[in-house]
């Protein structure tokens, strides 16, 4: 007997705010793009963080939860993958996975102090704007989960565009 895995979706308005996340928009800029408080934005993605089973984890984190479950499609790539080493792979999986210096240290072998600079370096690489878009710029590469049939694009427009268009305000409201 097979069963269906019963899995709770993000509502229209959580995946358009989470949407955004694949090009490393902060809680303000998506804020200002889809017309709600920057609160209202965090309260979203905090729900998202619930439904994923990742409550509390880094955008990174919930990112990568969110293109593994094909919830929001992965971001457009300008190019190829750059030519990563096995360690640059293993801090962007780690990016990925934990949320806290010290989890994402111990997982690539360096102290907790030195794991920014190691993120900076692999995202300054990746030509990414932080490591939130490098987690979405690996999955379009192939490089993190199969996102190889993303859900379609529901008005979800990359950060470029016109903020607030056709999208309701926080009281349902145009």
């Amino acid at each position: 007997m097979t069963t269906a895995l019963n899995r709770t979706t993000l509502t229209q308005q959580q995946r358009r705010i989470a949407a955004r996340l694949v090009y490393g928009a902060s809680n303000a800029t998506i804020a200002r793009q889809v017309c709600l408080s920057v609160d209202g934005v965090a309260s979203h993605l905090s729900a998202a963080r619930k439904k994923m089973g990742c409550p509390g984890s880094s955008p990174a984190v919930l990112l990568h939860a969110l293109l593994t479950a094909r919830e929001v499609p992965p971001p457009a790539s300008v190019g190829p993958a750059p030519a990563f080493t096995e360690h640059e792979r293993k801090v962007i999986r780690a990016i990925a996975e934990h949320t806290g210096n010290k989890d994402i240290g111990a997982a690539i072998g360096v102290r907790a102090g030195d794991v920014r600079t190691e993120i900076g370096a692999v995202v300054a690489k990746a030509h990414a704007r932080n490591a939130t878009h490098l987690v979405g710029l690996a999955h379009t590469w192939g490089i993190l989960g199969a996102t190889a049939t993303p859900r379609p694009r529901e008005a979800t427009a990359p950060m470029a565009g016109q903020p607030c268009q056709g999208f309701a305000r926080a009281g349902g409201k145009p």
